[in-house]
């Protein structure tokens, strides 16, 4: 079974951008995306809302995840079997790492999924994320590649989902896909 992973910023503060002028795009390496430099990842916690810090930590940026390095540890071989890329953001509190899953699969039910379009026909804004019936793969960690929206939504297998609830972890909320 897969699962979306979303960020809840609704009961985990959120960490915003602080000078950092890096985008989705730029991370998960898509079209016209910059070169990242680390040096300029800079971000705070948003301080105007009083809410516990989760151990994944919500912020502005699609199809990645933030966390402590001890988080991401937890996982090992879960977030290793793939293709990602990881960076590291400095916060006016600690130090994150950024985890960038960079398997793309092909996948998403555009017949089943709810979801609003472009005029030109890209995704912008899914509603109800389904995966065509049959899919499987052996990552546990990709995002979809069947249209430039499906980028930008994590989604995890069921090892993935376990470690994070037998490890009591916050900062996400599950959809079965």
């Amino acid at each position: 079974m897969y699962w979306r992973a979303e960020q809840d910023s609704r009961n985990y503060s959120i960490l915003v951008d602080d000078g950092n002028d890096y985008g989705s795009q730029d991370f998960l390496e898509m079209e016209g995306a910059r070169k990242i430099d680390q040096r300029k990842l800079s971000f705070r916690f948003d301080d105007e809302r009083a809410l516990p810090v989760g151990d994944f930590v919500p912020t502005s940026q699609l199809g990645v995840l933030f966390a402590k390095r001890e988080i991401f540890d937890l996982f090992g071989h879960v977030i290793s079997r793939g293709k990602h890329t990881s960076y590291t953001a400095r916060t006016d509190k600690y130090d994150l790492e950024i985890y960038v899953p960079m398997e793309e699969i092909g996948g998403f039910d555009f017949a089943r999924s709810s979801y609003e379009t472009f005029d030109d026909g890209d995704i912008y804004r899914i509603h109800d994320l389904k995966v065509i019936n049959g899919f499987k793969t052996s990552f546990d960690v990709f995002r979809l590649n069947d249209n430039f929206g499906t980028r930008f939504h994590i989604i995890v297998s069921d090892n993935f989902k376990n470690i994070y609830d037998s490890e009591r972890l916050t900062g996400l909320r599950f959809t079965r896909v």
